[in-house]
Order: C-alpha cells, then sequence, then structure tokens
C-alpha cells in the first residue's frame, strides 16, 4: 500500500512536507551547530531599512483578495508586492 504524503506550501510558496517537518525537528533537538546571525532583537525584521515606517492601507475584501492572490501567484508578500509596484511608478 501507498504511503500518503501530506504536502504543505510556506508563505513563499515553496513546498514542504510532514517528512521535512520530522527532519527540522530531528536537526532542533540536535542543536544549531551553524554561526550566530547577530543579537536577536524582538518585533518584525525591517525589511525595507532602518527609516521605513508603516503604511496602512484599508481595502475591502474583494481588493484584498486580488492583492494576496497576486502576491501568492508571484511568491512575495502582498507588502513586497505594494512596494514593488510603487517602485515601478
Amino acid at each position: 500500500m501507498a504511503e500518503h504524503t501530506t504536502e504543505y506550501t510556506d508563505v513563499n510558496g515553496t513546498p514542504f512536507t510532514e517528512a521535512d517537518i520530522e527532519r527540522w525537528a530531528a536537526e532542533t533537538e540536535q542543536g544549531y551547530a551553524g554561526k550566530h546571525l547577530g543579537p536577536s532583537a524582538p518585533g518584525r525584521p525591517i525589511s525595507v531599512g532602518a527609516q521605513a515606517k508603516p503604511f496602512t492601507l484599508r481595502l475591502d475584501a474583494a481588493r484584498r483578495a486580488k492583492l494576496a492572490d497576486a502576491a501568492q501567484a508571484r511568491h512575495i508578500t502582498p507588502s513586497q508586492l505594494m512596494r514593488d509596484l510603487i517602485d515601478a511608478l
């Protein structure tokens, strides 16, 4: 009988499976052996520079869905899609 493998997709559209999750868990239990990447900082990382400030845009459900679909098709976040569109102006 064939083994059923559930496949998931991350926020960027990259697929992964239960086997990947098990492998990542085993690696984590062994401890991280890589170099320290720097001090941890609370909050979300600043992806566009230290001077970046949040910008709020109210969208109805239909526009939000269009934005999410377009971003997912490009394997980027809706925020990155908006930055890319502004840069293209």
